[in-house]
């Protein structure tokens, strides 16, 4: 499995809008970093480190912010970027941000 860190799938991806993250006090301040570099940089691609994104778990392995709840519901399966990659075939085929995934 070899899924891109990339603005494409930092678009497409579902992390953002999951329940597991909705609490997540972490989560709501790595949202508007990223609010704050797109609407100040023209260049925000080249800033958008793995450190700064809530998201593309799938891509970067666990998840960055520890206060997330496991026990809401995951929309991994719903993502666009989980059906392009058949992710469910891996051997983590949901909740990206808790499990760790080998790259």
């Amino acid at each position: 499995m070899q899924v891109d860190f990339s603005m494409e799938n930092i678009r497409r991806c579902l992390c953002l809008e999951c329940p597991v993250q909705r609490e997540s006090r972490c989560v709501r301040d790595k949202k508007k970093i990223m609010l704050l570099i797109t609407q100040q940089d023209l260049d925000s691609a080249m800033r958008m480190d793995t450190d700064r994104v809530p998201g593309v778990y799938c891509s970067t392995g666990r998840a960055i912010c520890r206060d997330i709840d496991p026990h809401e519901e995951c929309l991994c399966s719903g993502c666009e970027v989980w059906k392009e990659h058949i992710l469910s075939e891996s051997d983590v085929s949901d909740y990206f941000c808790i499990k760790k995934i080998s790259r």
